[in-house]
């Protein structure tokens, strides 16, 4: 061998050794929590080398240029436990199986983490919607009607205490103009017994609240907007157990339970609550707000006297549900595929009509409800890229309304009215209604991925509801034998881009909404409805960007707003769908500096309705009762924002307050003449209110490990308003509603890691005599005691 080939050859192998003894790979995998969950943020960083990568919105990452050989990886995330991997390396292409890592515990941050998987792409889909991690409230004694009261945007008002009737406002559209559901499906469908007032937050895993303009799958006609409670099912191993015990004999208990078999995929899920309360508490005379409460002095009963406060004294309250599935999951023709059943069962007895002027005394009712349902899902269904989720359920119901008192009138003291044999208190005659209620829901959506940047969504709804009455007392007399009966049918279609990087993110969509039924008195009648509308988010930098939405969207009237409930509500068969078209600007920004987070979010809104569907109070013989009707065009604007800090996983302040401006727009009536309404405010609707919520944390005290106390500060206002259109009531009357402050505080102690949780939690502190819808005085200062039990597990 010549010298030049030999140094040739030695040239060659001296460039080409670094080569060989440093051969580079790539690592591929994807991070999720124990929900099976992508963790968008995630880092996977090379120990002793600056060398990482971040997961993105699928949890996916791709870690280039690592060298064969033993390496440590360390995998982390806001809010969850860092996890340490060793790998060797070995081959071009690594692909590692699923990371999974689980949240610490106790940490206010676990709300910030899921803020950075399913809540954050719901919030970047452009909709105006705030998520609700319901975490942070699972010790309190809240159910989900008082977690939502805290949210933007968001006035709830009951006529009494637990259980009790109420009104939701979103945005200044209130009452039936704004729909909710359960994991995507109606709440309606599952039968009376199941409402938000009724269920606890230890049920619910996320609140997802959208205003003003509604996402196609869920397929409703939803004209203000609408509630999606997510509830906890579909783990490997959860049980979530609860029970408190509080002020005016209240007992509310609820558990979660669920199980998966890691092999054959058998599940099991179980969701169920009890409620039980006397609601006795005291009522009072408030001069201030122009409330006297008369009652007749004993033993003649000749002479009245105005009482200064008296206990509510028939107004109990019970209601009981469990639901049970039972299923396979992880198929080759079903991801889940699962039968369910529900019962729910309510005695509820009623103190006062509509509004408290009218005492009642006798006067209950009990119902109950079987559900059997289907849930199914499948990826990869039919096609690579569709995936198809199918639901259907059936309830039937009973409802009985006893009014045989003999009584037509009762006082606060308990003392009642003439003896009068044939009468009732809601009725010139004894009555004991039953209303037989069958529901049948099915829902159908088809989600189709084109490409990561184009998705496709298509949605069906069909829902019946059919109500039979008839008088037990008097069971031949046509004025309580009705049957009506309405179908509805939603049909939903939704594009989505996400384009420039997922800085830029688009919906449009479609709904056509059909209303058919069947009456007694007008027979049948059938009509059809079409919607529209789009959505963008606009991320404009990393931290902060803006959304903008519209809709043009239908209200269809509610059963019971066209048949009455048999209590306080009358029947209006001629009542109109009501139509919108709402508009939405959105503004948000999210920063972190050092331990500080620091997030703003302000939206401001236009909502121009036509046939507004308002709630209308009339004096009857029996008392004040309420009646759905339609006004010819209401104009609703208005702004709220939410600023939120915390600091490292200790304390945490949301601040949020709202305005809106619901007005008559119409001038002229039918008959050309200017509206005494015009320009007035809508009536029985606060329109400023706000919330401060405070809360503080410590670990590990007392020398001890994984233990927490929580200490939590809760201040609600609502401003004055008025019972009547706005220019037609003066402030020292009794058609006005005072402004209101209420203080609330719990503090909790966690140990063991979470699995034991007590609490103690006191409300209305400062014993304010506060009101709500028409004016229903509720309860005062109340204390409750919560215990809780958790464990949980996807492995």
């Amino acid at each position: 061998m010549s010298k030049f080939k030999v140094i040739g050859l030695l040239l060659f192998l001296t460039l080409s050794f670094p080569s060989f003894s440093q051969q580079l790979a790539q690592i591929e995998g994807s991070i999720k929590n124990s929900a099976k969950e992508a963790i968008e943020g995630a880092t996977i960083l090379q120990k002793g080398t600056n060398k990482g990568a971040k997961a993105n919105r699928t949890g996916s990452f791709i870690l280039k240029h690592v060298p064969f050989g033993n390496h440590e990886f360390i995998i982390s995330a806001l809010g969850y436990k860092t996890l340490t991997l060793k790998l060797e390396v070995n081959k071009s292409t690594e692909i590692l199986k699923e990371i999974t890592l689980s949240t610490e515990s106790n940490s206010l941050d676990e709300v910030q983490v899921e803020g950075k998987t399913v809540s954050k792409r719901i919030k970047e889909s452009g909709f105006n919607v705030n998520v609700i991690e319901t975490k942070q409230y699972a010790n309190t004694n809240s159910d989900i009607n008082q977690i939502l009261n805290r949210s933007t945007g968001v006035k709830i008002r009951e006529q009494g205490g637990l259980g009790s009737r109420y009104s939701f406002s979103l945005n200044g559209l209130s009452g039936n103009n704004i729909k909710f559901f359960i994991d995507g499906v109606p709440i309606e469908s599952f039968g009376s017994g199941m409402s938000l007032n009724n269920m606890p937050v230890n049920i619910a895993e996320r609140i997802e609240v959208y205003k003003g303009v509604v996402p196609a799958h869920l397929g409703s006609d939803a004209l203000g907007g609408a509630i999606n409670i997510v509830t906890n099912r579909d783990y490997k191993k959860s049980l979530d157990f609860s029970y408190s015990i509080g002020s005016f004999n209240t007992h509310r208990a609820a558990m979660s339970a669920g199980y998966k078999h890691p092999k054959n995929g058998l599940m099991i899920n179980l969701n169920s609550y009890y409620n039980f309360s006397n609601n006795n508490y005291l009522m009072r005379t408030n001069p201030k707000a122009g409330v006297y409460l008369k009652a007749p002095i004993p033993p003649k009963n000749e002479l009245f006297d105005t009482l200064q406060s008296a206990r509510r004294f028939h107004d109990d309250y019970r209601s009981f549900m469990t639901q049970v599935e039972v299923g396979i999951s992880n198929k080759k023709w079903a991801d889940i595929a699962v039968l369910g059943l529900t019962y729910n069962d309510v005695c509820d007895q009623q103190q006062t009509a509509a509004t408290q002027e009218r005492v009642l005394g006798h006067v209950f009712s009990k119902s109950h409800t079987f559900t059997p349902s289907l849930r199914y899902r499948k990826d990869k269904f039919l096609f690579e890229n569709l995936s198809a989720t199918v639901y259907a359920n059936y309830s039937r119901g009973e409802n009985i309304i006893t009014d045989t008192s003999s009584r037509t009138y009762y006082f606060w003291n308990g003392i009642a009215t003439e003896y009068s044999p044939n009468a009732g208190e809601l009725n010139s005659y004894k009555s004991i209604t039953h209303q037989k209620i069958n529901n049948s829901f099915s829902q159908a959506n088809l989600n189709y991925k084109l490409s990561a940047s184009h998705l496709f969504n298509f949605n069906y709804n069909l829902n019946t509801n059919k109500r039979e009455n008839y008088n037990e007392i008097d069971p031949y007399n046509d004025f309580y034998n009705i049957t009506n009966q309405i179908y509805r049918t939603t049909i939903g279609l939704n594009y989505q881009q996400i384009l420039w990087k997922e800085r830029l993110n688009n919906s449009f969509f479609i709904k056509e909404y059909g209303l058919s039924g069947k009456t007694n008195t007008a027979g049948k009648t059938s009509k059809n409805y079409f919607g529209y509308g789009a959505v963008t988010n606009i991320k404009l930098d990393a931290s902060y960007g803006i959304k903008l939405s519209y809709e043009h969207a239908y209200q269809l009237p509610t059963f019971t707003e066209l048949f009455g409930d048999g209590l306080n509500v009358m029947a209006n068969e001629k009542l109109k769908p009501a139509n919108s078209d709402n508009y939405n600007l959105n503004f948000y920004y999210g920063t972190t500096f050092g331990n500080h987070h620091l997030n703003v979010d302000a939206s401001t809104y236009y909502r121009n309705v036509k046939d507004y569907i308002i709630q209308k109070s009339y004096d009857t013989p029996q008392g004040q009762k309420q009646l759905a009707d339609n006004e010819g065009g209401v104009k609703v604007n208005g702004i709220d924002f939410e600023v939120k800090y915390g600091y490292k996983s200790n304390f945490m302040a949301v601040l949020n307050m709202s305005y809106y401006n619901a007005v008559d727009r119409e001038k002229y009536d039918k008959n050309n003449r200017e509206k005494i309404t015009y320009k007035n405010r809508t009536p029985n609707e606060p329109w400023l209110f706000g919330n401060l919520d405070i809360s503080y944390g410590r670990n590990n005290l007392f020398s001890a490990k994984d233990n927490r106390i929580q200490l939590n500060y809760y201040l609600q206002f609502v401003n004055n308003y008025s019972l009547s259109w706005s220019k037609l009531a003066e402030k020292s009357t009794k058609d006005y509603i005072p402004a209101q402050w209420l203080h609330n505080i719990a503090a909790t102690y966690s140990f063991n890691n979470n699995t034991y949780n007590i609490t103690v939690e006191g409300k209305n502190l400062t014993d304010q005599i506060a009101y709500d819808i028409f004016k229903q005085q509720r309860p005062g200062r109340s204390v409750y005691l919560k215990l809780r039990y958790l464990i949980r597990s996807s492995h």
